[in-house]
């Protein structure tokens, strides 16, 4: 896949990056699509896969509020309630969702991404259609802060991608978490940092409760998000056409077949898949 590269010092870099992180901040950041999606506001969410039905049904009443606010989704969108999320993101056309890759842009593309998280026989994807109609027109965008050539989703490569992410974002919704998974130790770092952090009020969630993130309904959300600047979508204005970053898809589908871009994934590769989130 074609990229673009933001260097530390450019004028274009995230200055949330520089202002949380400090020296920490990745010195490249590689990017395909509208990197203008990160001046809106931008939700990152992060969800152990352990996450129980109960939980689900929680997390699911808040983003009935969360749905109906002009958003930007952020995450690596692998484990089963991110997934739930990410497809709720292609469903509303409010919300627009940026796809964070723990593999090089060299190696990652829209076909390989999804095929990482919808596979069989697990690979039913209603939305599929209107997540390549984005992907052609210049509708999603992509991030990784791996070296471009990297092929794995190695272990340090997924928790640093969820870091970034959250350090990017206005808010980070951790859906679901408990002691010893990554999530927990990554929402117990987003708490030093003083990032906003939120969950459901529900009980399957008291590890999280515990450490003193803050915990909503689908009403009392509503304060919180309106503090930090969260817009609710007016379903009577239009739409506004989005803006197409200069690396638009349809110009790589002109160079490169999805075919010959997923020849750069070896069997092998496919096979090594690493599970994200526990």
């Amino acid at each position: 896949m074609e990229y673009q590269v933001l260097k530390l010092g450019d004028p274009h870099y995230p200055q949330r990056l520089l202002e949380r992180l400090g020296k920490e901040a990745p010195p490249h950041l590689y990017y395909h699509g509208p990197l203008s999606y990160l001046k809106r506001f931008t939700l990152a969410v992060i969800s152990a896969d352990s996450i129980s039905g109960e939980a689900m049904m929680a997390a699911n009443q808040l983003l009935f509020t969360l749905r109906e606010y002009e958003m930007n989704y952020i995450g690596g969108w692998h484990s089963v309630m991110e997934t739930e999320i990410f497809r709720l993101g292609l469903f509303r056309k409010n919300i627009t969702v940026t796809l964070f890759s723990a593999k090089g842009l060299v190696r990652e593309d829209f076909e390989s991404f999804l095929e990482d998280r919808f596979c069989p026989p697990l690979h039913e994807f209603p939305e599929r259609d209107e997540y390549f109609r984005r992907g052609k027109n210049g509708e999603l965008l992509m991030l990784s802060v791996s070296d471009p050539q990297t092929s794995q989703t190695a272990r340090k490569n997924v928790i640093n991608r969820n870091w970034i992410a959250c350090a990017l974002a206005d808010a980070v919704f951790v859906t679901f978490a408990t002691k010893g998974t990554k999530t927990y130790a990554i929402t117990k770092k987003l708490i030093q940092l003083k990032i906003p952090i939120f969950t459901a009020d529900h009980e399957s969630n008291s590890d999280v409760h515990g450490l003193g993130v803050l915990r909503f309904n689908r009403k009392t959300v509503v304060k919180f998000l309106e503090n930090l600047g969260a817009v609710q979508s007016d379903p009577e204005k239009p739409i506004p056409k989005t803006i197409l970053s200069p690396n638009n898809i349809n110009h790589i589908a002109e160079k490169t077949k999805i075919s010959e871009q997923l020849s750069l994934l070896t069997t092998k590769e496919n096979k090594d898949r690493v599970g994200e989130h526990e």
